[in-house]
């Protein structure tokens, strides 16, 4: 059962990630407190709060990237920080993720960084990955990007490969860290094309982290809302956005502020 933080809504769904009294600090300073969450299986969750709320830390934590101090993150009724390595390296096949910096490798052309996820989970015959890779290029429009260097490329560009990247392994779970932050309107625009249609694909649940209201709205099922390193409200959309909660509004007015 999907469980929210307010209006006492509950609600049958499919849980695929269930993250249960997470807390982390850095340096003694409390970054997440007692973060609880059902995320449903095929829809879009967006995390969202003021700046160093601890938002990415979170993402990181259920992608176990980043472990935490004390909780548990299940996924598909499996808790992630009991495996071994080579269990969580094989859990990690299902995952794709979104840098927020895009983290693509410098030395390795756009095409090769695609490829790099194929080559390094599986053993598959070359030409293989050469059709993948050139297939999610053309459907994306980004085949003439391919024998670049990410450094020849600009900051919008390089999230865009950087998502393609994180497609190319068809996650179960896609994870995206602030996807249309600090990029160009024409990157933004293509960035939204991108990932609204995943929406309507029921094997492909989002769990992102962004700031930026107008792009929520656009595009979450549901909204996490972090205050003060805890989980302020967590509820449909609408339900955050429209709500008469003080609190939530005057939060929802501070992130705008800082678009």
């Amino acid at each position: 059962m999907l469980e929210v933080k307010r209006n006492g809504m509950t609600e049958s769904k499919e849980i695929i990630v269930k993250v249960v009294d997470v807390s982390k600090k850095f340096q003694n300073q409390p970054v997440l407190e007692s973060i609880n969450m059902d995320i449903p299986r095929g829809k879009l969750v967006a995390i969202t709060g003021t700046s160093g709320c601890g938002k990415s830390t979170l993402l990181k934590i259920v992608a176990a990237l980043n472990y935490p101090d004390n909780g548990k993150v299940y996924i598909e009724n499996t808790d992630i920080f009991q495996l071994s390595r080579k269990k969580l390296f094989e859990f990690r096949k299902d995952f794709g993720f979104l840098f927020q910096d895009a983290a693509l490798i410098s030395n390795l052309t756009i095409f090769d960084n695609i490829a790099l996820p194929l080559r390094y989970h599986y053993n598959i015959p070359e030409d293989e990955i050469n059709n993948q890779v050139n297939s999610i290029l053309d459907e994306f429009g980004l085949s003439h990007l391919k024998n670049y260097l990410p450094a020849q490329l600009s900051m919008g560009q390089r999230k865009l490969i950087s998502f393609v990247r994180a497609l190319i392994m068809k996650p179960k779970i896609l994870f995206l860290d602030e996807p249309v932050t600090g990029i160009d309107a024409i990157a933004r625009q293509k960035m939204t094309e991108m990932i609204l249609p995943l929406r309507d694909d029921p094997n492909i649940t989002i769990i992102m982290v962004s700031h930026n209201l107008e792009f929520i709205k656009q595009s979450a099922d549901y909204i996490a809302l972090l205050h003060q390193n805890k989980l302020l409200a967590y509820d449909k959309r609408d339900e955050i956005i429209k709500s008469r909660d003080p609190i939530i509004n005057r939060i929802l007015s501070i992130i705008i502020d800082e678009e």
